[in-house]
């Protein structure tokens, strides 16, 4: 079993890998990387926390990114989720978790969108918001994972905003993995 490592040029990271594991790096150049998921043709996307989605195809970092938001990128707010619809091989879509708003003070908040692409890039004005969620009032805790389930519905964990609570309080959507 191998794996595979994106790698802004760190080589003093110091991690020992299990044996029968190897460490590759697959592209530099990426910075600040929040997440990655492979398309089922084996393209990789990867999420700049500044709002590019690049994408290494054929073992080669693609210069023009697949599609760029507007995001608010300080602390852990940004580009922070991906994942491909189920049916990614015929409609092309992808799936994305980012914070807009701000600039700090300025209230922000987290949004899942759904792009379109043809090739490596996005259909131009493809973007489809799905759900705009409540302003956030941390820089922190934002979550971002996106996943399908075998149900073919769209789950997301939102983070809980740095409020305990609001994992029990089915008020609000923080602290919860929405089912869409």
């Amino acid at each position: 079993t191998a794996t595979f490592t994106i790698t802004d040029n760190d080589t003093t990271s110091g991690i020992v890998l299990p044996a029968g594991f190897t460490q590759t790096a697959v592209a530099t150049g990426i910075a600040s990387g929040t997440a990655l998921a492979v398309a089922p043709d084996g393209r990789i996307f990867v999420l700049e926390q500044t709002g590019a989605v690049r994408v290494i195809k054929n073992g080669v970092l693609l210069p023009t990114p697949a599609f760029t938001v507007p995001t608010v990128s300080e602390s852990e707010r940004g580009l922070l989720g991906i994942t491909f619809d189920p049916a990614f091989a015929t409609n092309n879509r992808v799936y994305v978790y980012y914070t807009v708003g701000g600039p700090s003070p300025a209230p922000a908040h987290n949004r899942i969108s759904r792009f379109t692409l043809s090739g490596d890039v996005a259909v131009a004005g493809s973007e489809t918001v799905l759900m705009e969620l409540p302003n956030t009032t941390y820089r922190i805790d934002n979550g971002g994972a996106l996943e399908f389930g075998g149900d073919g519905k769209l789950y997301v964990a939102v983070g809980n905003d740095v409020e305990w609570n609001n994992a029990q309080d089915l008020t609000n959507p923080f602290g919860k993995i929405l089912r869409i």
